[in-house]
This record gives structure tokens, sequence and C-alpha cells, in this order.
């Protein structure tokens, strides 16, 4: 017969539902017939039915709190940022990293002076960017085009400036490294890792450090988003 060759999928939490209900009324009909109330058996199978009929209602709130959290775990969310001024954070990332660094932002100069410095002088943690080079990671950054058309104050004119020369020291050095710029208004901040990614908005009005992030594997569905968003602001981009 047909249905002999069909599969059928029997999750854990339905079959232990229905051993507890099964157990639970067989318990109440062994209460009654026994009347409970003038035998310790039947008082013992009517507190082991209203148990199990604890439990079963414990367990639907239990599945029913799973089942609310199912659409966040396809997320595949590591951590929730609620700002992305973790210096420390973003240093460990970037040590860690073996294949790729992906960074789109409005100016990128806190990443240059954080993590890039080339100066002799300058310590090991400011120059975590350099040792990923020199690991061999390959690092693209995207920002806006440096004007007052997408930068509307002369202080973020000037850090982009700083970013650009930090950045023309590194890629004279390592040729894994490139900027490249957009011709809009930034309104996504970015910054992958190898299998993982941190994204967020760009606020005009707020500096980044002070907005929120989400530090999501590669795979998740958002993050997929974003990274296919960059990879295609990337071959749209002009090179700096």
């Amino acid at each position: 017969m047909e249905i002999f060759g069909k599969s059928i999928r029997v999750t854990a939490i339905l079959i232990v539902s229905l051993l507890l209900v099964i157990l639970m009324i067989v318990s109440f009909v062994i209460y009654w017939q026994t009347d409970g109330s003038a035998s310790k058996l039947g008082g013992l199978f009517g507190s082991l039915a209203v148990s199990l009929l604890v439990a079963i209602i414990q367990l639907v709130i239990a599945w029913n709190d799973y089942a609310k959290n199912a659409e966040l775990r396809k997320l595949e969310l590591k951590e929730i940022l609620y700002n992305r001024d973790s210096r420390d954070k973003y240093e460990a990332y970037i040590k860690k990293s073996v294949g790729q660094i992906d960074v789109m932002g409005v100016t990128v100069s806190r990443f240059f002076d954080h993590f890039g410095d080339l100066d002799s002088n300058a310590s090991e943690e400011a120059k975590t960017l350099v040792f990923a080079l020199m690991r061999g990671v390959r690092v693209r950054i995207l920002v806006p085009f440096p004007d007052k058309k997408y930068l509307k104050t002369e202080e973020k004119i000037n850090k982009a400036s700083n970013a650009l020369d930090k950045y023309r020291k590194l890629s004279a050095k390592y040729n894994q490294i490139e900027l490249r710029y957009f011709d809009h208004f930034p309104a996504h901040s970015i910054f992958r890792i190898d299998d993982t990614c941190i994204v967020g908005p760009v606020f005009p009005e707020v500096e980044s450090k002070y907005t929120p992030a989400l530090y999501l594997k590669n795979t998740s569905p958002m993050a997929v988003k974003y990274i296919n968003y960059f990879d295609s602001e990337w071959d749209d981009a002009t090179p700096a």
C-alpha cells in the first residue's frame, strides 16, 4: 500500500505530551473507579492525575515560549550590542581574523586610529590591523565620498581625510587592503570578520560608536542580506 512508503516525523514533544495525557486519563479513571476519597490507592492516583495535569500545563507553556523564540534562533544572533564603543571587543575580533575583514561606515577614522597605526612607537593594540594584514587577511573598506555632499561637518571631512592618509600608508606596504567610495549617504554600518559580522544602522546626527548593532553569524538570514548588500556596493564603488 502507498501509505507504507511514506515517512512520518514525530517530534519528542508530541510523544511526551501524548504519554502525559494518557497517564493522566488512566489516573483519573482509576481514581473514580476506586472511590478516591475512601481508598489509599485512589488517593494516590488522584494526586498523580493532578500532578500530570500540572505537568501538561507547564509543558504547553514551555512549548509556547520555545515556539516564540524559534524565529530569534533562526537569526543566529550571537550578541546584541547597545553601542559600538568597545575597542577591546573589536580588537579581539580582528586578532581572530584569518581570511577577510569587510568594513562599511561613515569615515572609518576610529578603525584606523585604533588598529592601523604603522608608527614604530605605537602599541601592539594600535597595530592589530597591521598584524592581520601581515597574516594575509584581506581587508575591504567602503565609505561615502569625503565631501560635504555626504559628510555634513568639517570634523567628519577631516576624519575621512585622516583615514585616507592612514589607508595609503598601509596599502603601500600591504596590497590586500583596499578602500572604495560609494556615491550616496551612508545608511548601514557593517563589520564582517570571517564567518561573523556586526551590522547596524547609521544615524546622521549620532556618532557611530553610540548606535546599536547586532553580532551575527554570516549564515543568519539577516546577515546574508547585509553581506550581499556590501558586495553589491563594493562592485559599484570607486577605488580611492
